[in-house]
């Protein structure tokens, strides 16, 4: 596949975003578990491995079609204080991630590269879906009451 400027931006963004999500999930899963909320020390483990997993195989893709990384960019992280800061903080990250997965595909005609993104898109969006499923059941529940279930 011949890689464009354009694509090329794009995926080199795409792997700095995921390293930057896997950076920020990490410190966030350090920090809900020293705070001892078990079940969202679970939720971040299991996104974190997806996106470990997802930015392999971006990298393996890149190396493939011989094109040169630069892994040592991140964006800036942005970490919750709070358990609702670090849901806020992570759906946004997802957000990003769905969004620049959705330019990156209408730039490309690689049927694999295309199959790839979609499954990154959707994996971002459930993301998403389930921190938003969470934030609401902090402001149906309380903060005391929420946090309370969740060691």
């Amino acid at each position: 596949m011949k890689v464009t400027n354009e694509l090329s931006s794009g995926l080199s963004s795409l792997v700095e975003l995921n390293g930057t999500i896997l950076q920020q999930l990490r410190i966030h899963k350090n920090m809900v578990g020293l705070w001892g909320y078990d079940k969202i020390v679970n939720i971040i483990t299991t996104q974190k491995q997806i996106i470990s997993q997802l930015q392999d195989t971006l990298i393996t893709f890149m190396l493939k079609e011989e094109y040169n990384l630069d892994l040592q960019n991140l964006a800036k992280l942005n970490i919750g204080q709070t358990v609702e800061e670090i849901f806020v903080s992570d759906r946004a990250m997802a957000a990003n991630c769905y969004e620049l997965c959705n330019k990156i595909y209408l730039i490309t005609n690689d049927i694999e590269l295309n199959k790839f993104l979609e499954k990154i898109s959707i994996q971002q969006k459930a993301y998403y879906s389930l921190m938003n499923q969470q934030l609401e059941l902090v402001r149906q529940m309380g903060t005391q009451l929420y946090l309370a279930t969740r060691g």
